[in-house]
């Protein structure tokens, strides 16, 4: 485990590349980019199984990105783990740029999936935990690994989400682990203009295990994943 300072200050340079990219673009949203920073930089760096000589190796961990509108904040991971260059990174949302405002699927750079209509990644997470019971059912335990997903206010509130949620609550799928951004605001609007549910008490009653942390404290975030990972009966 890195220290504190060592930690905070990767999860800066996500924050301060995600900024720049924007910036050079004339384009996009650094905010839940950079407010991400945290989570992203624990989860690759100490949590997700996966190998950086082979992006494609089947057994890895998985993250789906369910706000693609955050692309910069997983091309800077990305970019600090190798796959991406700085030269790349440059050209965000530029004509032909491996880095488009929206991600697109590219397994061989660590992009699980293609996103844009909020919920589809949380919904593409679900049938990738599925996918890893099946495998594990059918060819035993080498094949287990996890599925990880980052969902946002906007995310949570699409239909495609709400059965997503619920049918992953109620096949028990302890192998899908997933952050949600409560920030309590939006593009243009608090989202007490358009919601007032309580989240957290929705997905517990659809069968998951729910903790409310800092999302910018990298000890609460580790807290979180460890439960997370002990977690056998529900998804998290």
């Amino acid at each position: 485990m890195a220290s504190i300072s060592v930690t905070d200050r990767a999860a800066d340079n996500i924050r301060i590349l995600a900024a720049a990219m924007v910036e050079k673009a004339n384009s996009g949203h650094p905010g839940g980019a950079m407010g991400g920073a945290d989570f992203i930089n624990i989860l690759f760096s100490e949590y997700l199984n996966y190998d950086p000589k082979d992006r494609t190796w089947v057994n890895r961990d998985r993250f789906f990105l369910d706000p693609g509108h955050m692309s910069p904040m997983l091309y800077a991971q990305l970019a600090l783990t190798g796959t991406y260059s700085m030269d790349e990174v440059s050209k965000f949302r530029q004509w032909d740029s491996p880095t488009p405002g929206h991600p697109e699927v590219d397994f061989a750079r660590g992009v699980e999936n293609t996103s844009g209509p909020l919920g589809q990644g949380h919904t593409m997470a679900v049938g990738a935990a599925i996918t890893e019971k099946f495998l594990k059912a059918r060819f035993g335990d080498w094949m287990s690994h996890d599925i990880y997903t980052f969902i946002s206010d906007g995310g949570v509130q699409e239909e495609i989400s709400q059965g997503a949620g619920r049918i992953a609550g109620y096949l028990g799928l302890n192998n899908l682990i997933m952050f949600y951004d409560s920030n309590d605001i939006q593009l243009s609007t608090k989202t007490d203009a358009v919601t007032v549910e309580d989240t957290a008490k929705k997905y517990e009653a659809w069968g998951w295990a729910v903790m409310t942390i800092d999302g910018n404290n990298a000890d609460e975030i580790r807290k979180a994943l460890d439960a997370a990972k002990a977690e056998t009966e529900k998804p998290f």
